[in-house]
């Protein structure tokens, strides 16, 4: 979770996330527009919207639009970046499909400690700035598990080393 939105579960951060977005995007946020967003029913969404402004993230009354207030900005611009970051990692260095890239972008950004987002977008950073001598990493990868795959690995008589970790020192010393 974000570390100034302890209070907050992984389910408001949802909501807090697409009420972000929805903002953004038409400077508005209606309740049916974040129950269609979060493909719930729409009690469930006055349920989350009274929590997220008795928590001082929305104004909110019944029947009205959805704003957020200044503390509800700023958590929903880190839950934004946060997600932004994940996703570009998932999709860009390890090459996974949008929608996975997306599913699993939106399951971490709400469990990651900041130290280790920061590290994450560091990486991040770096790997757009050195992308090229990463382009085709996958393929080659592929190419070395399989190539290691087929190898037969046999352990010395009298080697207490395990298996694992004979088989990374044969696979390392080959090249």
């Amino acid at each position: 979770m974000v570390q100034d939105e302890k209070d907050l579960s992984p389910a408001l951060e949802n909501y807090l996330a697409i009420i972000f977005k929805q903002e953004f995007a038409t400077g508005a946020c209606r309740p049916s527009d974040i129950a269609e967003a979060a493909k719930v029913a729409r009690p469930s969404v006055t349920n989350a919207l009274r929590s997220l402004a008795k928590r001082g993230y929305i104004s909110y009354e019944p029947y009205s639009l959805v704003n957020l207030t200044q503390k509800g900005l700023q958590a929903g611009q880190r839950l934004a970046h946060r997600n932004m970051v994940l996703r570009e990692f998932f999709s860009t260095v390890l090459q996974l499909p949008e929608e996975t890239a997306a599913d699993t972008a939106c399951k971490l950004e709400h469990i990651l400690p900041d130290d280790v987002m920061m590290r994450w977008r560091l990486f991040v950073l770096y790997m757009r700035h050195t992308m090229p001598q990463w382009e085709g990493w996958l393929e080659k990868s592929i190419v070395l598990r399989d190539a290691h795959a087929a190898k037969k690995h046999r352990v010395p008589k009298g080697d207490d080393t395990p298996p694992a970790i004979v088989n990374r020192r044969d696979f390392v010393d080959e090249g």
